[in-house]
C-alpha cells in the first residue's frame, strides 16, 4: 500500500472513533512506523510500506482508537524543542509546562548570569522534561530532580544521556523532599515542580487519553492542593533566602495557592498565565 493511502486510511479510522486531532495523530503514528519525519510523508506520496510496516501502522491506530496516547504509541514527546522519551507509567509532559521552564531559565539569566554555579531542585520530575530543559539551556545549573517512583526516574535518567546532560543532574528517589532531608542538600536557589494537582474527586472526569496516564502523578488530594502545601511548607527549609520557587498549578487554583504561600512568609508573589489566558505558573521568593 502507498504511503497517501495509509495515512488516508488511518485518519478514517481515527476519525470514526470521534478522535478529534486524527489527521494529526495518523500522521505521526505513520512517521514514527517509518521512521521518517512527518515532512517525508507529504512529499514522498507514492512510498510504498512494507508488510510490516503496514501491519505496524496498523496497529497503532488500532491502539489511538482506544484513546491511547499518541506520545505512549510513538514513546517520544517534544517538549520545550527537545525530544522526550516516555512510555506507560510516566505522565506525558504538556505544552503549557514549558512556562514553568521559560519562567525558570529568565530568573536565572536575571538574578545569577552565566557564571555562578546554581543549584535547582525539580519536585515530581517525571520524565525529567523540567530539570533537563533547564540544564541543556544554562550550562552553569546542577539539578536535583526527584520522584517517588522508579520507573520515572528510569525514564528521566534516560533522557538526561539523550540530551547531555546526566554529569548535571542526580536523580533521588523519594517523596518530595524526604531524599533532600536523607542526603543532605540544602542551600537551593531554586525549586521548580509541576506536582499532582487533580482533586481526587475530578480524576472519573478526565478525558480519555489522561485516563492512561498514572493516576499517582495526577491525584492532588481531596482539594488537589496536598503538594503545594507540601512542597512550600518544605521550601523554607531547603531553599536559600532569596531563592525562588516556581510552580504549576490548575487553572482555577491561583488564589488558594497564593494563600498558601502567604502563610509561610513567601514574598514577590506573581501569576502567570499560558497561551490560552489560562492561571498556569505561580512565582514566589523567600524573605
Amino acid at each position: 500500500m502507498r504511503l497517501r493511502d495509509a495515512l488516508k486510511r488511518g485518519r478514517e479510522l481515527l476519525m470514526e472513533k470521534k478522535i478529534g486531532s486524527a489527521f494529526l495523530d495518523a500522521e505521526v503514528i505513520l512517521a514514527h512506523v517509518i521512521s521518517k519525519n512527518r515532512e517525508f510523508i507529504f512529499s514522498h506520496p507514492e512510498y510504498e510500506l512494507s508488510e510490516d510496516e503496514l501491519n505496524n501502522f496498523f496497529k497503532k491506530i488500532s491502539l489511538r482508537e482506544r484513546h491511547y496516547p499518541v506520545a505512549y504509541i510513538t514513546n517520544s514527546k517534544e517538549f520545550f524543542s527537545l525530544d522526550f522519551f516516555v512510555k506507560e507509567g510516566v505522565l506525558i509532559p504538556r505544552p503549557e509546562t514549558e512556562l514553568l521552564v521559560e519562567e525558570a531559565i529568565n530568573i536565572l539569566r536575571d538574578k545569577y548570569g552565566k557564571d555562578s554555579l546554581v543549584k535547582i531542585a525539580d519536585l515530581c520530575t517525571g520524565s525529567g522534561a523540567i530539570a533537563i530543559s533547564i540544564a541543556y539551556n544554562l550550562k552553569n545549573v546542577f539539578c536535583y530532580a526527584s520522584d517517588i517512583t522508579e520507573l520515572s526516574l528510569e525514564v528521566a535518567r534516560e533522557n538526561a544521556k539523550r540530551h547531555n546532560v546526566e554529569d548535571r543532574i542526580v536523580f533521588l528517589k523519594g517523596d518530595l523532599w524526604e531524599p533532600f532531608f536523607e542526603n543532605n542538600i540544602f542551600d537551593l536557589d531554586i525549586v521548580v515542580s509541576n506536582p499532582p494537582y487533580i482533586p481526587e474527586k475530578e480524576l472519573n472526569y478526565l478525558p480519555l487519553d489522561v485516563k492512561y496516564e498514572p493516576g499517582i502523578s495526577l491525584n492532588g488530594g481531596p482539594d488537589g492542593l496536598y503538594f503545594y502545601r507540601k512542597i512550600i511548607e518544605g521550601s523554607r527549609r531547603f531553599l536559600k533566602p532569596g531563592g525562588f520557587i516556581i510552580l504549576e498549578i490548575g487553572e482555577k487554583q491561583a488564589y488558594e495557592v497564593m494563600k498558601i504561600f502567604k502563610s509561610k512568609g513567601m514574598e514577590n508573589l506573581r501569576v502567570k498565565k499560558d497561551f490560552a489566558g489560562l492561571d498556569r505558573v505561580i512565582i514566589a521568593s523567600l524573605s
